[in-house]
């Protein structure tokens, strides 16, 4: 094995741990959500997992890489030139995708999770729109949603509260009640864990952009048929570069 396949090799295992990490870690706040109170979409943590940075971004745009990746290794059925050429192709879609993952968690945290953001805990105050993300230049990381004990209004409530009082109160359910340091916890570690993958994904793919290019140029240790023999025997040596 040439020292482009174990490369290759390494590349491949750390694309599949980082993608699969990065799908668990969007996953998360959706299972919690599913958990809090057997629906989804009714009590979210926050909007951004349903822009699906990890589950699409840094997972599914990933994996292809890391499929041909793992096959232009030494015995895999893409191992030659031209499949060490589509791996480093294949890394393109996966650089796109971990930095669709990375900008998307960089504005999830600097906005907060969705009970500090909006003071409502409904996807009907979620805005789906990209055009969001042109505000990444002036983003301005201020976690005092993190620091603060409450981000929610909530006024005195009893039997008889009316009129002015009653549409400022959350938009769920009052007799159940939402543990705001539980879902401040999920929502940071959750997309600091993406922002993280993310960045590394794009370098893990980076490197095995370069590894490809190599093996193009260099080839790789694939058994060649040995042309002197008569009976076309396998000659154990290989085509190093």
């Amino acid at each position: 094995m040439t020292c482009t396949e174990k490369w290759s090799s390494c590349n491949g295992f750390f694309l599949l741990v980082l993608a699969l990490l990065a799908i668990a870690l969007n996953l998360t706040p959706m299972v919690a959500d599913y958990v809090e109170d057997g629906r989804l979409f009714y009590s979210p943590i926050s909007c951004y997992e349903w822009w699906l940075p990890g589950l699409i971004g840094g997972g599914l745009l990933v994996l292809p890489a890391v499929s041909m990746t793992l096959a232009a290794r030494k015995k895999g059925s893409c191992n030659n030139r031209a499949g060490m050429l589509c791996s480093s192709l294949w890394c393109v879609l996966s650089i796109i995708g971990s930095a669709y993952c990375v900008l998307i968690s960089i504005y999830a945290i600097s906005k907060g999770p969705l009970i500090c953001e909006k003071g409502k805990n409904t996807l009907d105050f979620c805005d789906y729109t990209l055009g969001n993300l042109s505000t990444l230049q002036t983003l301005k990381f201020d976690l005092a949603w993190f620091l603060n004990g409450s981000c929610i209004y909530s006024p005195s409530v009893d039997d008889n509260v009316t009129g002015f009082a009653r549409e400022w109160l959350p938009d769920f359910d009052l007799n159940f009640k939402i543990d705001e340091d539980i879902q401040k916890i999920i929502h940071i570690t959750v997309f600091v864990g993406l922002a993280i993958v993310g960045l590394l994904e794009i370098l893990v793919a980076l490197s095995q952009m370069v590894a490809g290019l190599f093996g193009l140029i260099c080839g790789t240790s694939k058994p060649k048929k040995d042309k002197s023999s008569d009976k076309g025997s396998v000659n154990h040596g290989y085509n190093y570069c």
